[in-house]
């Protein structure tokens, strides 16, 4: 027989333990992830599929039925990576199936990317791959500014562009100088905003650069993958020097008469002449003769006896500069005047003027004659003789002649009895 107050307890316990049972059924299912059903699929993607190093990229996982609905909202999905991290490696799906995570790298590689959710996976062909780094470097443009030097050394500013798969300019990457001659004053230097990495050849001899981006490693699934490294290269050259002979006048040239130089000037090979300047070192001022090649002809007029150093130099378009020399003593031009007095006639006297004029290599333009009669009569000619009519008289004459070559003045005087 069971009493009354028994069936109360059993009664009471029931109504006691029955809404805690359910509370940890209840517990417990909220516990197990709510996972994609059979026959569903993830599908990745990302806005960019090259990076830097710690560069970052939005992955977005798509799942989607076996009907081609999203799954319940909160379906919970499982991401992986062969290279750097992803956060949060676990997330719940949204109202239309998606889940947003974000991917970082801090080393250069090849990142690839699955996802999982119960049954559904991307599978291998839907793993989605992410260049990081040098990694993602195609090719490297490589120059130099200049590319010839002078012949006694010189520096040059060699870059290297880093361009990824996608032909974009990269930042960020460490690239690699390296040259057979010379020094550089950086051996590994980071691309700049540009995608532009920069280095100082200094050399006295013709060097190559060579410029390598990659030959980074990773691991993946227990196999190690090699980034093969991409390379330029660019040749920094060292020109010969130019040749500037000076060739002086035959003849000793003359005070206030022009003198010849030749300068033979020989421009190394591909490289033009920038220009040649002489300096007559006589006070005069320098003279600049342009960028001429070959031989040069100038002429000069002296305003002394000297001597006079005559210092020509020579710059070509990379910077080589060579200087020539030589000595020149100018003489004085003299003037020598004869007279020749023809017989009287008629109370006239006609005499006969010759000027000689000494070094003999001297042109002369123009003889300008003072007679010394009372007029005066003067008479230019571009002979050195001429004939003039004193009317008789006594006294003496005094004849000037004025002799000018081309681009100075000498005179002498000579007296008439």
């Amino acid at each position: 027989m069971v009493s009354v107050f028994m069936i109360s307890r059993r009664r009471l316990a029931t109504l006691v333990l029955a809404p805690a049972v359910l509370f940890l059924i209840e517990t417990a299912c909220n516990r197990v992830p709510l996972l994609a059903p059979s026959g569903s699929s993830i599908t990745l993607a990302t806005a960019t599929s090259v990076l830097p190093i710690n560069g970052t990229a939005t992955i977005i996982a798509q799942v989607i039925e076996s009907a081609g609905t999203p799954p319940q909202a909160g379906t919970h999905v499982t991401f992986t990576t062969s290279l750097g991290t992803i956060e949060p490696a676990e997330a719940s799906t949204d109202s239309s199936g998606q889940v947003r995570v974000t991917f970082t790298a801090s080393s250069s590689g090849t990142a690839t990317i699955t996802a999982i959710s119960g049954g559904a996976t991307v599978g291998a062909s839907g793993a989605l791959k992410i260049l990081v780094g040098t990694a993602a470097v195609q090719k490297v443009i490589v120059n130099a500014t200049p590319t010839t030097i002078p012949a006694i050394g010189g520096s040059s500013t060699v870059s290297a562009v880093a361009i990824d798969v996608n032909g974009n300019q990269m930042a960020g990457i460490p690239v690699t100088f390296t040259t057979n001659g010379g020094t550089l004053s950086l051996g590994i230097a980071p691309t700049d905003a540009t995608g532009t990495a920069r280095t100082v050849l200094t050399t006295a001899v013709t060097a190559k650069v060579t410029v390598s981006i990659g030959a980074a490693t990773t691991a993946t699934s227990g196999t190690t993958s090699t980034t093969t490294s991409v390379t330029g290269d660019v040749t920094v050259t060292v020109s010969a020097a130019p040749t500037l002979v000076i060739t002086p006048v035959s003849t000793t040239p003359a005070i206030g008469a022009p003198a010849s130089f030749t300068f033979k000037v020989g421009a190394a090979t591909g490289v033009a002449v920038k220009n040649l300047t002489v300096d007559w070192g006589d006070g005069s001022q320098v003279q600049d003769l342009g960028g001429s090649a070959g031989d040069v002809v100038v002429s000069h007029v002296f305003g002394g006896g000297g001597p006079f150093t005559v210092k020509a130099t020579l710059t070509d378009a990379v910077g080589n500069t060579v200087t020539a020399s030589t000595v020149v003593t100018p003489v004085a031009l003299n003037v020598n005047v004869t007279a020749l007095v023809g017989a009287l006639s008629a109370g006239n006297y006609p005499v006969t003027f010759t000027a000689t004029v000494t070094p003999n290599t001297v042109s002369v333009t123009n003889y300008a004659w003072s007679f010394g009669d009372a007029g005066p009569t003067t008479r230019d000619t571009t002979g050195n003789s001429t004939v003039f009519t004193y009317a008789a008289g006594s006294g003496a004459r005094t004849v000037t002649v004025t002799v000018t070559p081309s681009g100075g003045k000498s005179s002498t005087t000579f007296i008439v009895p």
